[in-house]
């Protein structure tokens, strides 16, 4: 999914075989090329017509996608429009689980949150 122009000569001419090969991997890689410049460019106000675009004429595993998408939408409309990211904090979430994974029946609740809190 890297944009086309960073794509090289070998990786262009594959990709080409590819999509003459079959329609419906053509349909899904246009769509998904789309949906990545959206995403890339944070363009929200796309969304919609791009899920109605998918679910109408992509393949199946595109329109389930876009299905699932558009049950989040309001969530997935702001994800795309807002300056606002949870990324931090899911960060933080993921290092705890790990540590909390690592310690699983070996210490106590006191060096656990030792661990959490003094591991950068």
């Amino acid at each position: 999914m890297r944009p086309q122009e960073t794509l090289r000569l070998s990786e262009t001419a594959q990709l080409k075989n590819v999509r003459n090969a079959c329609p419906e991997i053509t349909a899904a890689c246009d769509l998904a090329r789309e949906f990545t410049d959206m995403v890339r460019h944070r363009q929200g106000r796309l969304l919609r017509a791009r899920i109605q675009k998918a679910e109408l004429s992509g393949p199946e595993a595109v329109g389930i996608f876009a299905g699932s998408v558009r049950q989040d939408l309001h969530a997935v409309t702001a994800g795309l429009t807002l300056p606002y990211s949870s990324g931090v904090v899911e960060g933080h979430v993921n290092r705890i689980k790990t540590i909390k994974r690592q310690m699983y029946g070996r210490a106590s609740l006191r060096l656990l949150r030792a661990r959490i809190l003094l591991q950068p």
